[in-house]
């Protein structure tokens, strides 16, 4: 199925009411299962499904690496049937069992010490690693999945996710991944799925992202073992706590060389 759909709408300007056509984003659910067990029903836009799933088992810490698994196929809706993404695991592996993460988010009995506390448990920090970001590729990150969001120029609807690898130097963000989705959790699954799929090693890798840089968000992309993150909104004060406590560099407000730096300063290495 296509991402967009064409749609009638009637545009009001200066009072008068006009007949006028639009582009719409696509929403439609996806089943991802092991086997024959459902694993989670995402609601998503058309497209990169195997990408999207692997990227969900990477960021959700239910797989480590492309080897765990053995087989992932992707079956469309038809007859009434839903969209179905079934993962299989290699030979002799099986899925991590779902951790703690969504009972933390979802359970309002739990503090935000509480979460932080099991997260910091769940993911190792990183190690110390300064002076490996700049300003001006940073910018041109941003650059980059700004002129590669065709979904959002079409409608004004979805999210994107950029993935590059360090140094983002031309070669690399020539390279850069740039997935879009309806929803923001999807956009970077998208992205981490096929970086994950490429191969590419995510230990170097640069996150950015359209949207709030949100404790889920951050906490994806340290499972996925991706320590920076940069976006144009901003980090919610709980994302903030635990970029610190893992040794990670968010950045938010980022538009061209200008941004706002809340956990990881020392990783900007000055442009000379």
């Amino acid at each position: 199925m296509e991402p967009t759909a064409h749609h009638t709408c009637h545009v009001v300007e200066a009072g008068r009411v006009q007949a006028a056509e639009r582009d719409l984003l696509v929403e439609e659910p996806l089943l991802i299962q092991q086997g024959d067990t459902p694993l989670v029903t995402l609601m998503r836009t058309p497209g990169h499904e195997i990408e999207l799933a692997i990227g969900y088992l990477l960021t959700e810490g239910l797989i480590g690496a492309m080897s765990d698994l053995g087989a992932v196929s992707f079956c469309s809706a038809e007859g009434g049937q839903p969209n179905v993404v079934r993962v299989t695991p290699a030979a002799g592996r099986a899925l991590a069992a779902p951790d703690r993460y969504r009972a933390i988010f979802s359970s309002c009995s739990l503090c935000g010490k509480e979460a932080l506390d099991e997260l910091a448990r769940e993911v190792p920090a990183f190690e110390r690693d300064p002076g490996r970001l700049t300003a001006l590729g940073i910018a041109e990150m941003g650059r980059v999945m700004r002129e590669r969001q065709a979904w959002f120029r079409a409608t004004g609807a979805s999210h994107a996710a950029g993935l590059a690898l360090r140094p983002l130097d031309h070669a690399s963000l020539d390279a850069t991944i740039v997935r879009e989705d309806i929803g923001r959790h999807n956009a970077l699954d998208k992205a981490a799925g096929a970086a994950l799929a490429r191969g590419m090693d995510l230990r170097r890798g640069v996150l950015f992202l359209s949207g709030r840089l949100s404790l889920e968000m951050v906490a994806k992309a340290a499972r996925a073992g991706i320590r920076d993150v940069a976006g144009v909104s901003a980090p919610t004060s709980l994302a903030v706590d635990l970029a610190r406590r893992l040794g990670m560099f968010v950045a938010g407000f980022a538009r061209g060389e200008s941004f706002t730096i809340y956990a990881g300063a020392e990783a900007l290495r000055e442009d000379l």
